[in-house]
């Protein structure tokens, strides 16, 4: 996989890199006579960014943060942690704590993004990302002694454009800045699977305990259009780095689709007599979860991010530069209003928003992430 990645990436190196080297090789004067015979874009001839991006690392520390995308993947949960009063649920309340991680499944996660100055301060450019991989691995345990373990890979695409003032010029002498408003749609799709052990915890005034296993799996769905506003500037430091500012505000909205299948076995303990506790049979139980949310800001899945990110940029050449710096993003959401059905004793779908412990925007800690984008950009 390694291998791969760097093969990938000195190939896009080489092509960005070897037109420098021609152009310096060529003559002068049939170099100024070529430009010279160019026909005038429809477009204008000001500046055009290239920039070719990776998210090489996103390490939340333990109890968050979380990705955006890890964030709507939770809420599936809800299906299990919900209907507490169920007899032989393994899912009685309990105060959760949660521990969550987001990982690019390799190494360098592609995104390419395109800007085109079409008057002296005004830009169109586009976003383009397909099949960034993701695992996130959830940990909750509550303290009623229910353990929760979920994983889920999911794969992300997003298309999307952008017009307003700039572009920014990552490889400017003097100083650059950009003013956007951005529109893209995003989909995630992928398989997950939880598993739930349920250990024989009695707290004080309880008069059952409950233990057993489950297993879950499945898969989710999301799709949001994504309405954004982006800042950023570069100034030069030296005449080979340059360093830059980016602050992103984004609002999505959309819908949310999932169906699961869990088993899980469990009894319930009680107290006799002579204060022993006393378990019943085991008892199994299946259960097959399908629904979708609206589509919507307000009835459906819907929330904002606030983006921030810092680096620097390393002039390799006039036209061709290495951007790398750190992001840390803030997210909430809500999903509201589902539809759907559920086979299984006990169990029906619930309005997902109602579960304080998955959507609770208080801690923002709980609900951002940080990590390192490299970037190779382009000018022409």
């Amino acid at each position: 996989m390694t291998k791969r990645i760097c093969k990938s990436f000195f190939l896009i190196f080489t092509l960005l890199v070897f037109p420098v080297f021609a152009e310096n090789g060529t003559d002068p004067s049939t170099s100024k006579t070529n430009k010279q015979s160019k026909a005038p874009s429809i477009f204008g001839s000001g500046l055009k960014v290239l920039e070719f991006t990776g998210e090489f690392v996103q390490t939340p520390s333990e109890g968050g943060p979380q990705s955006v995308s890890n964030i709507l993947n939770s809420t599936r949960l809800a299906s299990s942690l919900v209907n507490a009063n169920t007899a032989n649920n393994l899912n009685p309340p309990g105060i959760i704590t949660e521990s969550s991680e987001s990982r690019p499944a390799s190494t360098l996660s592609p995104r390419i993004k395109y800007s085109h100055q079409i008057s002296e301060d005004f830009f169109i450019g586009f976003v383009y990302a397909k099949g960034e991989q993701y695992n996130d691995t959830r940990t909750n345990f509550s303290t009623n002694g229910l353990y929760v373990n979920d994983r889920i890979r999911s794969g992300i695409n997003e298309v999307g454009f952008k017009i307003g003032l700039g572009p920014i010029n990552y490889l400017t002498n003097s100083d650059s800045m950009e003013l956007s408003f951005t529109y893209s749609e995003l989909s995630s799709k992928g398989p997950f699977q939880s598993f739930q052990l349920k250990f024989p915890f009695l707290r004080t005034g309880d008069q059952t305990i409950t233990e057993g296993y489950g297993f879950y799996a499945g898969t989710v769905e999301f799709r949001t259009k994504n309405y954004g506003m982006n800042y950023g500037f570069v100034f030069s430091l030296l005449d080979w780095l340059n360093l830059y500012m980016m602050a992103d505000v984004t609002i999505f909205a959309g819908r949310l689709k999932l169906s699961s299948y869990g088993v899980e076995t469990s009894s319930t303990g009680s107290l006799n007599a002579s204060n022993q506790v006393v378990f019943s049979a085991p008892v199994t139980k299946t259960d097959l979860t399908i629904f979708q949310s609206k589509e919507g800001l307000v009835k459906g899945l819907g929330g904002a991010t606030l983006a921030l990110e810092m680096g620097l940029v390393w002039k390799i050449f006039d036209t061709i530069g290495l951007k790398y710096g750190g992001f840390y993003q803030i997210s909430s959401f809500s999903v509201s209003e589902v539809n759907g059905f559920n086979l299984g004793s006990g169990k029906t779908p619930v309005e997902i928003s109602s579960i304080p412990n998955l959507n609770s925007s208080q801690s923002s800690k709980q609900y951002g992430s940080f990590g390192m984008n490299v970037s190779i950009v382009k000018n022409f």
